[in-house]
């Protein structure tokens, strides 16, 4: 129980103390109150022994004098010492002991400075040396409860005290989760089984942060990213020398959570590469029926039955994720093409954790090391692939053609169907040059249609591509020809399906998003006739493209010549292309879309954004794979390459091989087209640096 007298009532006077030879006193000393005694006066100021055994002058401001407390008897340095010593252990105990809440509590009500001795009257009923250095000394070191202000102490408000209260616990449990982490990090690197627990992920993300060269716009963050960063690398041994990005990546490497080739383009654009729990689980539950009896009556009764009529896939032989199928029907007055895609809205449902999870993602990426799914495996090369033998729901685009290949007209349904066989492009090529009829008639017909759209202004731009792979232990490039016979009839049959699909959402006036390009840039300066055909000519026409763009009105699209087009074909890569797919179902249900195009804008804005960074992470990650393989390749090997520009400071040149362009210092002039043989110098994929010479 506190005594009945209360700081309210006449509280004793501290007693004034002029400096004597043996008063006790208190100063800061870096932080830390330091105890001394008086020994002697020195001009203005006074000469004390510390309890350290030092002798020091400090100017009498600096000082606090303690009450009651006469050393002048310890006339050795020794016994000064040992004096100073026994009290410090004294105010110790007192302040140890002391329960600065309770104190707070007892006077916080009148907010006023108070000084040490008063505080000690009304809370002690006496004002003691060591009582009264005791309190003192837990006050100050306490912090939360009352603020300092020279020799006074006064209480907080209470919404002060709760608000500091809060940022003493949040900075407890972040040294705690420090802590924590550093003690992870370090069974981390005998046992990288070990799973980083739930309350350490943000801690580690935070060095993932710094090893990408993520900017934060938060500062505190940052500072604390760069404190952690230096902690983590002190404790488990990397070298203080390196930039603070590698250091970070190092630390990450050490405890197998990095390995050398990890993404930090995934991590830089926030890309999320796993599957939640809740989604996968729901992936789980789909399961397509085998047989077409066994789908919903009311499926039946809405779709075709085009199960019967010959469907094929043309992929690569590497893909697993088929969603487009083409079919070909002799007719009595021509031909009719069919277009399929697989249907997802069938099996995805909008709100689903599946669907949140794929929204979130927005498309799938395809790495050398890796491919990150927009929808789980077992969705995406499973239960939705339109794998061959088995029934799928589809979408399709179905097109009644002359037998001059002209369109006569096109209708977009519902239907079922099963594929028949699996091309690769390498085996449609083949079958092609071996005469097979109705690959033929569909490469003539793709032709036909590009050869209206080149009639119409479209623009043919011919660019060499090399897919980076991992075979055997090593990268190996997988080099795409575009302009290949069977790349072109898949790619003529999708841009077709696109156009028809735009066609049936304008006329019935359904939300979608079309994509639009301007007018190439017209040339201001007279045309190079005189740069040779290849890759410099091509760069050349590529550069003078403008950047396509995304409306709910329809657009003209100038690179494919059409005036409406929209993305609809591969609903299991990209959100935007479900969402379409689910306006076009819903309406062929119901006569009514399944979204506003109030509601559908926020969503497609969402998705944009989330497109470009998946788009600069994807261009980011084959650009560190094709200079690892220039790595791997070995410096000082000879490579080819072709200028493909010459106003800039230095020349840009393209390299052969993995077909993307440079810089390069050169002594010589050098004139568009020309064919250069360079030598990679130096390259550090990590750091996109690459050097020729």
């Amino acid at each position: 129980m506190f005594p009945k007298n209360s700081p309210k009532s006449a509280p004793a006077k501290s007693p004034v103390l002029d400096p004597a030879i043996g008063a006790v006193v208190q100063y800061d000393d870096d932080g830390q109150l330091m105890l001394a005694v008086v020994t002697g006066t020195k001009k203005d100021k006074l000469t004390l022994i510390n309890i350290r055994g030092r002798e020091i002058e400090l100017a009498k401001g600096r000082l606090y004098f303690l009450p009651a407390k006469d050393l002048s008897a310890a006339s050795t340095l020794t016994a000064r010492v040992e004096a100073l010593t026994k009290l410090a252990d004294e105010i110790e105990r007192e302040a140890s002991k002391l329960d600065v809440p309770e104190v707070w509590s007892f006077l916080h009500e009148e907010i006023r400075p108070y000084t040490v001795s008063e505080i000690c009257q009304a809370y002690f009923g006496g004002d003691d040396c060591a009582r009264h250095a005791g309190l003192r000394v837990a006050i100050i070191r306490e912090r939360i409860h009352f603020k300092r202000d020279k020799d006074s102490l006064e209480p907080r408000p209470l919404a002060v005290v709760e608000e500091l209260r809060r940022a003493e616990d949040a900075k407890a449990r972040k040294k705690a989760l420090r802590d924590s982490a550093l003690e992870f990090l370090s069974a981390r690197r005998s046992d990288p089984s070990r799973e980083i627990p739930v309350d350490l992920r943000d801690a580690i993300y935070l060095l993932e942060e710094v090893a990408a060269s993520v900017g934060h716009t938060d500062p505190a963050r940052q500072k604390e990213a760069r404190e952690f960063t230096h902690l983590c690398a002190e404790h488990v041994g990397v070298p203080e020398s390196l930039p603070l990005e590698k250091r970070a990546f190092d630390v990450l490497q050490k405890a197998h959570i990095f390995n050398e080739h990890t993404n930090l383009s995934f991590i830089r654009h926030e890309i999320p590469v796993g599957h939640g729990v809740k989604a996968l689980a729901e992936a789980g539950r789909i399961s397509l029926p085998e047989k077409l009896e066994d789908f919903p009556a009311e499926e039946r009764a809405f779709r075709r039955d085009l199960t019967r009529v010959p469907t094929f896939t043309i992929d690569d032989a590497s893909t697993r994720d088929m969603d487009d199928a083409l079919s070909l029907e002799q007719t009595r007055d021509g031909w009719e093409l069919g277009i399929h895609i697989t249907d997802v809205s069938f099996a995805i449902k909008p709100g689903t954790a599946l669907d949140e999870s794929a929204r979130r993602r927005a498309t799938s990426l395809y790495c050398a090391d890796q491919t990150v799914n927009m929808l789980p495996e077992s969705v995406s090369e499973g239960q939705l692939s339109l794998l061959a033998g088995v029934i799928r729901p589809t979408l399709s685009v179905l097109v009644t053609l002359t037998p001059a290949f002209e369109i006569v007209s096109s209708v977009v349904t519902t239907a079922f169907i099963k594929v028949a066989r699996r091309y690769s492009y390498d085996e449609v090529d083949e079958a092609l040059e071996d005469g097979d009829a109705t690959l033929l008639l569909l490469h003539d017909i793709a032709a036909a249609c590009e050869e209206r759209r080149i009639r119409k202004g479209a623009i043919r731009v011919h660019k060499r591509d090399a897919v980076p792979f991992f075979e055997n232990g090593s990268i190996r490039l997988l080099e795409i020809d575009e302009d290949a016979p069977s790349r072109m009839l898949v790619s003529e049959m999708m841009v077709l399906a696109n156009m028809l699909m735009a066609e049936f959402a304008a006329k019935n006036g359904l939300p979608v998003m079309y994509r639009g390009q301007e007018r190439p840039i017209e040339e201001t300066a007279p045309a190079t006739t005189d740069t040779p055909e290849g890759p410099a000519k091509d760069f050349s026409a590529r550069t003078k493209l403008k950047k396509s763009s995304v409306s709910f009105e329809p657009q003209y699209h100038a690179g494919l010549a059409l005036d409406a087009y929209i993305q609809a074909t591969s609903p299991i890569r990209r959100f935007i292309d479900l969402c379409h797919q689910r306006q076009f179902v819903e309406y062929l249900k119901s006569g009514k879309p399944w979204m506003s195009r109030e509601e559908f804008e926020p969503l497609a804005a969402e998705l944009d954004l989330s497109l470009q960074a998946a788009n600069l992470a994807s261009r980011e990650t084959k650009r560190y794979w094709l200079l690892r393989y220039l790595e791997q390749r070995g410096r000082g090997k000879p490579i080819e390459c072709t200028v493909v520009r010459t106003d800039l400071k230095s020349p840009l040149v393209e390299l052969d091989e993995v077909y993307f362009t440079t810089l390069v210092r050169l002594q010589n002039k050098v004139k568009l087209g020309d064919r250069l043989t360079l030598k990679v110098t130096a390259v550090d994929p990590h750091t996109d640096y690459l050097r020729l010479g």
